[in-house]
């Protein structure tokens, strides 16, 4: 049996190069073969640094026989294109979210992977950060009952936003991307409130709101909200906001139960229940670095699931129903 994956990261942007680059550096059965990016002033110190190969092309780069699996982690528009390449030379694939701009293309890419008996794992990874995955537990302990209703916002501020994806840029094209970064930024949150449901989405609803930010250069400061319910009959309510300012930032995760206690994940290392009789219980999760998101926990199960022939807990089935629901958004602006 293979002993380690020889690992090949593709874009090496923010995920790319800090978050995916440095765990599959450290993980156990893991090996970092190298790093890929177009831009050689970006890929090669970073490859210098975690002392691995760099290619500029990424036809070159899947063609190196130590990489058995590649890290996509490039802008959405290219998502489809690398990992057919790379699923065609028979290297596994992580991909980040959203895994394709077309809910047919990830299908495509299904059925490639079928055909050529390699693995490709979106990457869900709100599924392993601590607080959720904590919440979860908490849930299934029974501090709350039964969960009843549910509701996730996450606001970003509108600095960073245009920072990141510029007005006129890939990220506002729904032909190219998909949607809007709000569409973008929902899949996570849509798959994760899934996941700790343990149920379907039987309906979901959206209204948005896309104020221009002349100040940030011309971006929309999205308000995206959503409703939804779940077989199993819990209701929940989603808030996407990017016309915040760096103090309104925030990701705040609700669950009401029926015993009437809720329990709050407030951003990625606090837990809030609220008990009877006003009482208030916090708990403080000491996490750090490539784990605090779950990234790192991901990348870990990714190379586990290879090692050992395993279907991974998160599948490209997972990827399609959140952006199923997250269609919702851009069908109604398209």
């Amino acid at each position: 049996m293979t002993k380690s994956i020889g690992m090949l990261v593709v874009g090496v942007g923010f995920v790319g190069g800090q978050v995916h680059a440095p765990s599959f550096k450290k993980i156990d059965g893991s090996n970092l073969i190298a790093l890929c990016d177009m831009i050689e002033d970006r890929v090669k110190p970073l490859a210098e640094k975690n002392d691995v190969k760099y290619y500029l092309d990424f036809n070159e780069a899947i063609k190196d026989p130590e990489v058995d699996a590649v890290a996509v982690a490039v802008p959405t528009p290219y998502h489809y294109d690398l990992a057919m390449k790379a699923i065609s030379k028979g290297k596994h694939v992580l991909c980040e979210m959203p895994v394709a701009p077309k809910i047919e293309q990830i299908k495509e890419m299904e059925k490639a992977a079928e055909k050529a008996g390699v693995t490709v794992m979106p990457n869900l990874n709100f599924r392993f950060a601590p607080v959720y995955v904590k919440l979860k537990e908490m849930i299934k302990e029974g501090v709350i009952g039964k969960p009843v209703a549910m509701h996730y916002r996450e606001f970003l501020p509108a600095a960073d936003l245009a920072a990141q994806w510029p007005a006129g840029g890939w990220a506002w094209n729904l032909d190219k991307a998909g949607g809007y970064p709000d569409w973008t930024l929902s899949v996570w949150g849509i798959d994760m409130l899934r996941w700790v449901a343990g149920s379907e989405y039987m309906n979901a609803d959206w209204m948005m709101s896309y104020p221009k930010l002349e100040q940030f250069g011309g971006i929309l400061g999205y308000n995206t909200m959503g409703i939804a319910k779940f077989k199993n009959d819990i209701v929940a309510s989603f808030h996407f906001g990017a016309s915040v300012n760096a103090a309104g930032s925030t990701t705040r995760f609700e669950v009401y139960g029926d015993n009437t206690n809720v329990i709050h994940g407030v951003g990625v290392d606090k837990i809030i229940v609220y008990g009877p009789d006003k009482e208030t219980k916090e708990i403080d999760l000491q996490v750090k670095g490539t784990r605090v998101w779950g990234h790192r926990q991901c990348d870990t199960h990714f190379i586990e699931s290879v090692l050992n022939n395993k279907t991974p807990s998160v599948t490209l089935k997972d990827a399609i129903l959140a952006q199923e629901v997250a269609n919702g958004i851009t069908a109604k602006i398209r």
